[in-house]
């Protein structure tokens, strides 16, 4: 276990962490409303048969006992964010849970997702009172930006949160009552500190879309988590969301001559700091969270500017990993048509994990037994992360209770942007 100070802690209630101001960006879509669907999640115990060799998720089991609505909050499609690969995954995964992996808990129960699209805090606001009404016993979400509105009235009402990585002031000072499936605050200061120590750097410049959930954090814990693991100087350069180029913020950075450039940013921030750097000839290495990672960055970097660029994963993405590997092929039969990249990820991560601690369970599935359940099970095998475990009981990430791990995955991109090597941190 990590040990922090206090005080990291109480910069991260005072501020607050979302990977929403890091998702996905804005695609041609139409917006969703609140909806129900029913999904499901393939999973590695799930052996294939002789007779279902041909199946890539294995021999089929469906769930055959009563059914389990779960609240699922995904931002939705505003003017600069269109998340839709969440809510995407998030069906499919359900459908491979319901009918490749038995449901959820011993009596094998059909998991239906009663989704609610929080695109700003009008919309999150009822969002909140959906989920109270709808009478689900747990809210699972994977990214969002507007948490409080909707999350105070769940939280009050005794549901529990289970999330994919998120540290929001509403979430941490919720201790006991919200649960995160990643280490939400590796690719702010964890990933920048320890690529530092990789190439044995003496000064790092971290990038980082100017918005709240971002900036504020990155100042709190960059040079706080620098300093701790004496990873060297840290330096936070700000730049605005709507800014159309990034030349001149970087020829600034650069002249502290760092030995580290990491990015913290969605698709659109991250392509123009890469696209700069490249123009500068930096010669240093570059970093940068795998939200910054999508089809459109991919083709407009496609000129070898990706290459031996490292990725913080908060939840793995190598293919040889079992659970990806059932991911990609779940995606591939329920929903062809996301990418199995980024945010998509979070999806089946926050899914399984839940089924995962819900496995053995034989309880009454109220909102009580679930946090109990939560807060007492023994660890649980990490979704896509080899060797990675989950204990929700706050004593995973000493600076963040609500964290069940530590745990972060780190990549290296080849010249086509796909990651060609993994290692875990």
């Amino acid at each position: 276990m990590i040990k922090h100070s206090k005080k990291a802690l109480a910069a991260l209630l005072v501020l607050g962490l979302t990977a929403a101001a890091c998702g996905d960006d804005k695609k041609d879509a139409t917006t969703t409303t609140a909806a129900s669907t029913d999904s499901t999640t393939a999973g590695t115990d799930s052996a294939p048969t002789t007779e279902a060799a041909a199946d890539p998720l294995g021999t089929p089991k469906a769930a055959a006992g009563e059914t389990l609505k779960v609240g699922y909050m995904w931002s939705g499609v505003s003017a600069s964010i269109d998340n839709t690969s969440d809510q995407q995954a998030a069906g499919a995964s359900t459908s491979w849970i319901n009918e490749y992996m038995g449901g959820i808990g011993t009596d094998g129960r059909k998991l239906e997702l009663v989704e609610c699209a929080a695109s700003d805090a009008a919309t999150a606001a009822v969002c909140g009172s959906t989920m109270v009404e709808s009478g689900v016993q747990v809210v699972l979400f994977n990214v969002i930006g507007d948490v409080e509105p909707w999350a105070t009235p769940v939280l009050a009402a005794g549901i529990p949160i289970f999330a994919y990585s998120s540290a929001h002031a509403t979430l941490v000072a919720a201790k006991g009552k919200a649960f995160t499936m990643t280490n939400p605050v590796a690719g702010i200061a964890y990933f920048p500190a320890g690529l530092a120590l990789k190439v044995s750097a003496k000064k790092t410049a971290i990038v980082v879309i100017d918005v709240p959930g971002a900036t504020g954090p990155a100042k709190a814990l960059g040079p706080m988590i620098f300093g701790q693991l004496k990873a060297g100087e840290v330096t936070i350069v700000p730049i605005s969301p709507t800014a159309a180029d990034h030349a001149s913020a970087i020829q600034t950075a650069l002249q502290d001559s760092p030995d580290v450039v990491s990015i913290i940013g969605n698709p659109a921030f991250c392509s123009l700091t890469i696209r700069a750097l490249r123009d500068a000839d930096y010669k240093g290495a570059i970093g940068m969270i795998s939200n910054c990672v999508d089809p459109d960055m991919l083709k407009q970097l496609s000129n070898g500017e990706l290459k031996d660029i490292y990725v913080s994963y908060a939840g793995g993405e190598d293919p040889a990993n079992a659970d990806y590997a059932t991911f990609v092929n779940l995606i591939a039969k329920y929903s062809p048509e996301t990418d199995p990249h980024g945010t998509a990820t979070g999806a089946f991560v926050v899914l399984e994990a839940f089924r995962r601690f819900m496995a053995d369970y034989t309880g009454d599935y109220s909102a009580a037994s679930l946090t109990t359940v939560f807060l007492t099970h023994a660890a649980v095998d990490q979704p896509t992360v080899a060797g990675g475990k989950l204990l929700c009981d706050g004593t995973a990430l000493a600076i963040l209770p609500i964290a069940c791990t530590a745990n972060y995955v780190i990549g290296q991109l080849d010249d086509k942007g796909m990651p060609v090597s993994f290692s875990g941190a």
